[in-house]
C-alpha cells in the first residue's frame, strides 16, 4: 500500500468516523434534551413540592400556635382555679380557727362553770352536814329532854 492509498484510506476512515459522530452527536443531542426536559420536570415537582411542604409546614405552625393558645388558655384557668381554691381554704381555715376559738372559749367556760358547781356542790354538802349535825344535835337535845321529862314524871 502506497502513501496514497493510505492517505485514501485515512479520509475514508476519518470521514465514517467523522458521520458516525456526528449522528452519534445527534442522538446524544435528543437524549440530552429528553433528559433535560426530564430534569425540568423534575425541577418543577420539586418546586411544586416545595411550595406544598412550605404551605403545609405553615399550617402546621398555625396548629401548633393554636394548640399552644389554647394550652396557655388551660393553664391560665388552672392557675385561676388554683387561686380560688386557695382563697377558699384558706377562708375554710379562718373559719375553722373561729369555731376552734369558740370550742376552746366554750370548754374554758365550761370548766369555770364546773369548778363553780364543785365549789357550790362542796359548799352545799358542807352546810347540809352542818344541817345534819344541827338536826343531829336537836334530835339528841330533844331526846335528853324527853328523857329527863320522862324519868322526872314517875
Amino acid at each position: 500500500m502506497s502513501f496514497w492509498e493510505a492517505l485514501a484510506l485515512t479520509g475514508t476512515m476519518a470521514t465514517i468516523l467523522g458521520a458516525a459522530l456526528t449522528v452519534y452527536g445527534i442522538l446524544n443531542n435528543r437524549t440530552i434534551r429528553a433528559e433535560m426536559g426530564a430534569v425540568r420536570e423534575l425541577i418543577r415537582e420539586f418546586r411544586q413540592g416545595t411550595v406544598e411542604f412550605q404551605q403545609r409546614s405553615m399550617e402546621l405552625q398555625q396548629m401548633v400556635l393554636e394548640l399552644q393558645r389554647r394550652a396557655l388558655e388551660i393553664l391560665d384557668r388552672i392557675e385561676r382555679g388554683q387561686e380560688a381554691l386557695r382563697q377558699e381554704v384558706a377562708e375554710a381555715r379562718r373559719e375553722a380557727m373561729q369555731i376552734l376559738d369558740r370550742i376552746e372559749r366554750g370548754q374554758e367556760e365550761l370548766r369555770r362553770e364546773v369548778a363553780e358547781a364543785r365549789r357550790e356542790m362542796a359548799e352545799a354538802r358542807r352546810e347540809m352536814a352542818e344541817a345534819i349535825k344541827y338536826l343531829a344535835s336537836l334530835i339528841v337535845s330533844e331526846s335528853e329532854r324527853t328523857r329527863q321529862a320522862i324519868r322526872g314524871t314517875p
